[in-house]
């Protein structure tokens, strides 16, 4: 019984070990402002220390405490060569494809377990996963249920879900001191821009007008593979991660619904050998 629950306590140090051995101290002043306006969801960086836009599909993620972000929902932080995830701290770039149909938000060993509620069908689903992303529209069940004026129980009690809440939809972002500074809610705010991306655009080029980045190689890539966007830092002037190639497996063949795939070569996973060599029989 001693043993076993020593050999326990071991094997839970050695977790906590491995979980904290891709991360170092946060610095809070290498982070991005915090997202007002992205193109999907919002993330934490695995190691907890940044928020930012959670990366969208070729982007790439990863590196050094998950410095360049983590991708969005239904995309992974893949290895730029292989069928597998990337391993810290390399680069990874966000895909998904045939090798990745395993892979989803609530088995994201990455990320620690959240808690929160949905609304589906009118209706509040509560659960926990693990993610990184901002997949929660509300942090618990009443919050979520009071903010659902359709539901059968606001006709069974409307005064439960009575609010004073005014709300307004003014939103921009004002450069001040070299910064840029953005707020929402305020109908009497003016702004000088109509998001943060805007801003920010409008910052590095008055910052980097004088700046000239070394030019980057031709990439070109194989037909099974794509080129990647380059990198650029947040504030920054050039990239730091320059194009690359790295496989689509969604441009592989398939078999169809009722055939079955039976391989007589596997790919490496790297461009020009991307898709797996095999033939289709049909289901039995």
């Amino acid at each position: 019984m001693g043993s076993g629950l020593f050999f326990c306590l071991i094997l839970t140090c050695a977790a906590h070990e491995l979980l904290a051995f891709n991360c170092t101290e946060c610095d809070k002043s290498k982070c991005p402002p915090r997202p007002i306006s992205c193109p999907g969801r919002t993330a934490t960086d695995p190691c907890g220390c940044c928020n930012h836009c959670a990366k969208q599909m070729w982007e790439p993620c990863g590196g050094e405490n998950w410095e360049l972000g983590y991708c969005d929902l239904r995309y992974r932080c893949a290895a730029v060569n292989g069928t597998g995830n990337v391993e810290i701290p390399d680069i990874g770039i966000c895909k998904y494809g045939e090798v990745s149909f395993n892979y989803w938000m609530d088995d994201d060993e990455n990320c620690p377990p959240v808690h929160g509620c949905v609304v589906r069908m009118s209706f509040c689903e509560c659960t926990t996963i693990r993610t990184c992303v901002d997949y929660f529209s509300y942090s618990d069940e009443p919050t979520c249920r009071k903010s659902r004026p359709y539901d059968w129980e606001y006709f069974e009690n409307p005064s439960a879900f009575e609010t004073d809440i005014q709300y307004c939809f003014n939103a921009g972002c004002n450069l001040v001191e070299g910064r840029c500074e953005c707020g929402s809610g305020n109908c009497e705010a003016k702004y000088m821009f109509r998001d943060q991306k805007e801003c920010n655009a409008v910052l590095v080029s008055l910052k980097c007008a004088n700046v000239t980045c070394p030019e980057l190689p031709e990439v070109k890539c194989s037909n099974d593979s794509v080129i990647t966007p380059t990198y650029t830092p947040f504030g920054e002037c050039c990239p730091t991660v320059p194009r690359f190639c790295t496989c689509d497996f969604d441009k592989c063949p398939k078999c169809l619904y009722a055939e079955r795939k039976i391989t007589y070569r596997n790919a490496t996973g790297f461009p020009g050998d991307c898709c797996d060599l095999f033939y289709c029989v049909p289901k039995q």
